[in-house]
């Protein structure tokens, strides 16, 4: 083994050119590994920075009511890593009149103001560092004018108090409300935070700090917690609620929250969620990818090897016959990989880097639109390193391996018998090729002043495909590699360029009549003078304007409807799947139903739509207009909904609703609705996405808001918030400016009427411009792994034909020297080139098919919507460049073998 080793350790230092041209090949193949991964890193820890950034860095939240006696065991639990902690609201009087009288506050923890988006909403100053310290809204600052950061508030603080009941500190406004005084307290302003009250909360809002020790056992707290491990925190939060003696609802569940999106980074999902592929589509769509990287690699290095193998075939044998066995002839070639590869690992890796960096400055240099956060940092750890050193190695190994094998599994004697046979068999090629030149003489015409004959067929023809032929084997590798780089490129795009296909056919559809959206909360009932402003706004083609009262009934089995018995074996069926509202007690099933209050307006635009006559229902408060179906989420698809009937329902049916529709809601109040017209459509899209099992009623707004005055308080409240989506009218294609121009005379308008913590105002150009913003930086990561790709396939199907071409300059010469002229070569050759350069594209369109077809069947789009997304440009683009590369070559080859002299090429060939 020691002589095999130094004999490894020799030939590389002869063998120089052929050391270089490995090391060249594994220098660019750990580069695009390196940079694979850390592109692929980065992106992940990008995903979890904005996570933490705009959620914060917690796993679970105990969202019931927790208080300070709690605490010890909270802490003192064995899975839990870091207790953030929320304390409870104090109230301050700043004002006898106006909109805002109070300051409200919470103070938290300072382990919760490290790992809580709150941190990020300083606008200007600092957090607060004791109890006296206080971050204001900057409404507070907008409102006052003179008050500066630095300043002192010394202000009363206390309850809330109406009808002689302490109100909860976040209440709206009532006529009445007093102030009760409990004692002083004094401030100092330290921050400025990017934080809006609506204007129905008498307040602003505001942070503190608190210490661990100054919680009492009686206080009302919030508590976020982070597991570890990580893993176990949908079954370690529960048992915690459990234990500090949580009640649970009565769908059997604890009142908890998680972290969904951040758990989900790290592949942690709830127990209940049901598997899907579509979970798996990015991990294996990257896998994929990387595993095609190793395999374009392993196909170009190996070429390289085997030619290496081939000059030491007569050493090996030797080294055979005298006992070398072939694992250690096997060891030895993998070994030469091995110390090939080792020392360009650091080169490669830091190469990969820097590209990584120089790429996602680009990104970050277009990426200035609905992003808040900082910039995207490139990460460059040991969950990027590690893959691209694996790969690396398991690349170099697989092409020295592949070569090597052949040989170790030959007899010594074959080993030594293949090295004479190619001896000889090199000198019964010239003898031959000196017969066929004698043959080809009397075919091949002196050149004259006629036009050559074409170059697609004839005897031209006939030597391009012969010597092609003759050595598919030398092309063999190279073509394989370019064709393997050239489907690594399109799976790519393809992939890329489906998922964007499906995202924007949806989000298309989703807004098909959701151009502009409004959500308005103020406390207050819609203004009549608003609404009139509102729906009158020209180029308005629809709107639905309304507003929603969630409500419950109560049915018995024999209610539901042949589709909920047909597919899911009654309601008991549905309820057995534990993932929906529809609840039992005592016999009978309480289902959450919607009463969706339309404008008059909207109401009558809404009943032509339909051929309902409108005027019945607004004359009539008792009855409504009932949408009678819901999603089927188990047929269901995210393009191609199916509906199903809920209830077994006739019209001029009465229903009974309740308020009531959650355990925990307070209020009773029963009414009853008398079933109108049975309607197949709702007013928007956006009513479409309740919850599922809900049944849907449409009525008059005016009519919603008197049924919600009878209800509780917080239902009264809830169903004077107003929601609004708009069509913008336009003949053939409507333009973004005309969608810009309703928008901005909405926006004055509302505005108008209500203050900016009031309103939520977005279009459909904002939703366009963050989708063009991330597509322009998703093109930059696809413009830089295409052009390496091509780097790498062009330029080794470009050594691979100078190489070959330099080999055969014999063969030309003695081609020239029986009257084939040099523009019946340069035809011969460009033919070469031609079916060179073609085959990538002809050989991998059976596997683009299959993966097209696949991808867009998984996706749901079809090949006429897909069409105008197919990347057909690039890959075109990508298939003229290699011909390019090949015939640009064989271009170079020509001019080297025109100026060749035809004897002396024959002797030192022959020499």
């Amino acid at each position: 083994m020691q002589v095999i080793r130094e004999y490894v350790f020799s030939s590389l230092r002869r063998n120089k050119y052929t050391s270089a041209a490995i090391l060249a090949a594994l220098f660019l193949m750990t580069t695009l590994l390196s940079s694979f991964c850390a592109m692929v890193y980065t992106m992940w820890a990008d995903d979890v920075f904005l996570n933490k950034w705009y959620d914060g860095d917690w796993h679970g939240e105990l969202f019931d009511n927790s208080y300070g006696r709690d605490l010890e065991k909270i802490e003192n639990y064995a899975s839990v890593s870091a207790v953030m902690i929320k304390g409870s609201w104090e109230v301050a009087k700043v004002s006898d009149s106006g909109r805002r009288r109070y300051i409200i506050q919470r103070p938290a923890t300072e382990e919760y103001w490290n790992s809580m988006p709150e941190q990020h909403s300083i606008l200007e100053g600092r957090l607060p560092e004791t109890d006296s310290e206080l971050v204001l809204s900057k409404q507070y600052f907008e409102d006052h004018p003179d008050a500066k950061l630095g300043d002192t508030l010394t202000l009363p603080v206390g309850e809330r108090i109406y009808n002689g009941e302490v109100c909860m500190e976040t209440d709206i406004w009532r006529e009445g409300e007093t102030f009760r005084q409990t004692g002083t307290k004094t401030y100092t302003l330290v921050g400025i935070m990017d934080a809006a009250t609506s204007s129905a909360v008498p307040a602003y809002s505001g942070m503190s700090y608190m210490s661990r020790e100054s919680i009492e056992p009686e206080d009302s707290i919030t508590v976020y917690l982070r597991f570890d491990p990580m893993r176990s925190t949908y079954r370690e939060l529960p048992a915690l609620a459990e234990s500090i003696g949580y009640e649970k609802d009565e769908y059997g569940d604890y009142l908890l929250r998680y972290n969904t999106r951040l758990l989900a980074d790290y592949f942690i999902v709830p127990p209940e969620q049901t598997f899907s592929i579509e979970m798996l589509a990015v991990p294996l769509m990257f896998l994929v990818f990387a595993m095609l990287i190793v395999g374009v690699f392993v196909l170009i290095i190996h070429n390289a090897f085997a030619l290496s193998l081939n000059e030491k075939t007569a050493q090996f044998g030797t080294l055979a016959c005298v006992g070398a066995s072939p694992k250690q002839i096997l060891s030895a070639a993998v070994s030469e990989a091995l110390i090939l590869v080792i020392p360009v690992l650091p080169f490669g890796l830091a190469a990969g880097w820097f590209v990584n960096i120089q790429l996602f400055a680009n990104i970050n240099a277009h990426n200035d639109i609905g992003r808040s956060a900082p910039d995207i940092l490139p990460v460059f750890g040991l969950p990027s390193v590690l893959p691209a050193l694996l790969l690396s190695l398991l690349t170099a190994c697989l092409s020295a391996r592949i070569p090597a094998k052949k040989l170790a599994r030959a007899l010594p004697i074959e080993i030594i018998k293949q090295e004479e046979a190619i001896r000889q068999s090199s000198k019964k090629k010239r003898r031959n090729g000196q017969r066929r030149l004698s043959r080809l003489k009397g075919h091949i015409r002196r050149p004259s002043r006629a036009p050559s004959a074409s170059p697609l067929g004839g005897i031209i023809g006939e030597l391009s495909a012969n010597s092609l032929a003759q050595r598919k084997h030398s092309y063999r590798a190279a073509v394989l590699s370019l064709c393997m780089s050239f489907l690594l490129l399109t799976t790519f795009l393809y992939g890329f360029t489906i998922n964007d296909a499906s995202n924007t056919i949806l989000r298309e559809q989703s807004l098909q009549d959701e151009h502009i959206q409004i959500s308005i909360s103020d406390g207050r009932e819609p203004d009549p003078e608003f609404l009139e402003d509102l729906v009158q706004v020209p180029d308005i083609g629809q709107a639905a304007v309304y507003n929603n009262l969630t409500c419950a009934v109560w049915v018995s089995a024999e209610d539901a409807s042949p589709d909920i018995q047909e597919r899911f074996g009654g309601f008991d069926g549905v309820i057995s799947k534990n993932k929906y509202s529809l609840i039992k007690r005592d016999g009978r099933y309480r289902m959450r139903t919607a009463l969706i209050g339309l404008e008059e307006h909207c109401f009558r635009e809404y009943c032509g739509r339909l051929g309902i006559d409108p005027d019945p229902y607004l004359a009539d408060p008792g009855q409504a207009l009932v949408y009678n179906y819901t999603r089927d989420p188990e047929a269901s698809t995210r393009r191609h909904p199916v509906n199903c009937g809920l209830l077994d329902l006739e019209q001029g049916q009465t229903l009974d609703f309740t308020e009531h529709a959650y355990d925990e809601d307070t209020g009773d109040y029963t009414f009853s609705l008398k079933v109108g017209d049975l309607v197949d459509a709702l007013p928007c899209a956006s009513l479409y996405k309740a919850s599922h099992f809900t049944l849907t009623a449409v009525m008059p707004l005016q009519h919603v808001l008197d049924i919600s005055a009878f209800c509780s308080e917080k239902r009264h409240y809830s169903a004077q918030n107003l929601n609004g989506n708009f069509l913008v009218s336009g003949e053939g294609v409507l333009s973004d400016s005309k969608i810009e121009k309703v928008s901005r005379q909405m926006e004055h308008i509302v505005s108008y009427y209500y203050g900016s913590g009031d309103y939520v105002f977005t279009d459909v150009i904002d939703h366009k411009k963050m989708t063009a913003d991330m597509k322009e930086s998703w093109n930059l990561i696809i413009a830089f792994l295409t052009a390496f790709l091509a780097v790498i396939g062009l330029s080794n199907v470009w050594a691979a034909i100078s190489g070959n071409l330099r080999q055969r300059s014999r063969e030309f010469a003695m081609l020239k020297s029986v009257g084939l002229s040099n523009r019946q070569l340069k035809d011969m050759l460009f033919l070469e080139g031609v079916t060179l350069g073609l085959k990538p594209l002809l050989w991998s369109l059976p596997f683009q098919i299959i993966f097209v077809s696949v991808f867009l069947r998984l996706s749901e789009v079809t090949l006429i919507e897909y069409l105008p997304f197919a990347p057909l440009g690039i890959i075109l683009g990508y298939t003229a460049l290699i011909l390019l590369a090949v015939l640009g070559a064989y271009l170079i080859g020509i001019r080297r073998i025109r100026k060749e002299n035809i004897i002396t090429t024959i002797k030192n060939d022959t020499l």
